[in-house]
Formats: C-alpha cells, structure tokens, sequence
C-alpha cells in the first residue's frame, strides 16, 4: 500500500516537473483574465499551475515552445489544459518563427498534438491568419483550421470555413466557401 502511494506521489513529481520545465511568470495586463474553470469542473485534473512553458525537441533542436498563463494536466486523459497559450515554431532553415496565440488550448501528451479554440491568432512574417479553432498535428507538420478563417498577406485577403497549413512548405488550403480579395492601392477587388 505504501508503495503504491509512494509511487504515485514519484509520478505526480515527475509529471509536475516535465509540464513546469522552465517556469516564466506573466504580470498582470490590461487583458481580459480567462479561467479553465468550465473546462476542468468535470476533469480529473491532478495538477494546476500558473506561467507554464513547454518545450517540444528533437536530436537537440526546439521544434516549438509553448506558453501558457496557466495550465491544468488531467493524468487519466493525459491531456495539458491550457490557459491563454502561446506557441512559437521555428520552420527549418526560416529566420523567422509561426507565433500562435489563442485564448483556450490542450496538448495532448501521448501525441504532442495542440488544440487551440475561441479564437486563434497565427503570425508568419508579414502573413496573418485568424479562426475559431486550430489543430497542430505533429506528426504531419500542418495546422488543421476550422470555422471563420481569415488570411491576410500584404493586400491579399482570403476568406474560408476550412483549411489547413503546411508547415513545411507554408502552403495554406481553402476549402468551403473560399473568398480572395485582392487590394491594390486602397481599391479591392473579388475573385
């Protein structure tokens, strides 16, 4: 018995100290304060924390960092329930990295995917996209978008319902209702 609960206190350890990693605490803004609290109430959360940062590597390489105001994990789902997250992915061979924020987010450990909803922002240079929920499928390399998608590179507007980005070769696909409005010295024009 004592072993059994000596064991759990070793993995719940381990497992606070794999989803601190390097702690960064944010100061309060101006911004509206989001909680987990709908997303929790019915979850077996084991352990909650404030200013969280990830890290996801490969052969000594960050393949992305995330950061959250504050974080839930749920041991039973394995699942990281995220409070106003930040992920910042450097693509290879690119100066310059995809910033996604989002107001609610989850990883889920056993596949390092991320779920971002209510909301999510995505820069990429002068490129910007905004929709309702992105999914980051790790394996693949491609953010999966879902609901109200906006793009806009530099007077080239798109508008869609679905799509998805490919992280390797930055080729983004619409689908559902796709709209392209192309401006040119303040006038616009649909196609």
């Amino acid at each position: 018995m004592q072993s059994k609960i000596a064991l759990k206190v070793f993995l719940g350890g381990g497992i606070l100290l794999l989803l601190l990693g390097v702690s960064v605490f944010f100061g309060e803004s101006g911004q509206e304060q989001r909680t987990l609290d709908h997303l929790a109430e019915n979850a077996d959360v084991d352990v909650s924390m404030s200013g969280v940062e990830m890290r996801l590597g490969q052969e000594g390489r960050t393949l992305w960092t995330l950061r959250a105001r504050s974080a839930s994990y749920d041991q039973g789902q394995q699942m990281v329930l995220l409070n106003a997250p930040s992920i910042i992915k450097n693509l290879d061979g690119r100066d310059i990295p995809i910033i996604v924020n989002a107001p609610l987010g989850e990883v889920d450990q056993a596949t390092n995917d991320i779920r971002l909803w209510s909301g999510v922002h995505m820069e990429y240079g002068p490129t910007y996209l905004n929709s309702r929920e992105a999914i980051f499928i790790q394996v693949d390399e491609t953010i999966f978008l879902h609901g109200d998608i906006f793009l806009d590179r530099q007077g080239l507007q798109l508008r869609s319902e679905r799509g998805d980005v490919d992280l390797h070769t930055w080729v983004v696909n619409a689908e559902g209702g796709v709209e392209v409005i192309i401006a040119n010295d303040g006038t616009a024009q649909g196609l």
